[in-house]
């Protein structure tokens, strides 16, 4: 966004999204959004999926559980 001089209303109107999902990514507090919105926003601003996201574990305890419950 920055990159492109966007501010989270913009981006969300280009893209056609909900803004409360593009603000939810842009403060990292999203914990769910559709690959459809992300498909949307990488077109926008011309990135790869990884460009947008990264996941990181909020302690090892939790990362630990995670994997141990199969999630991926």
């Amino acid at each position: 966004m920055r990159r492109r001089q966007l501010k989270v209303a913009e981006l969300a109107r280009i893209a056609g999204v909900n803004r409360s999902a593009v603000t939810a990514l842009a403060k990292n507090r999203a914990s769910r959004v559709e690959l459809a919105t992300l498909e949307r926003i990488c077109i926008v601003l011309d990135c790869q999926l990884a460009e947008l996201l990264e996941i990181v574990p909020d302690d090892v305890l939790h990362a630990g559980a995670a994997m141990r419950d199969g999630a991926i």
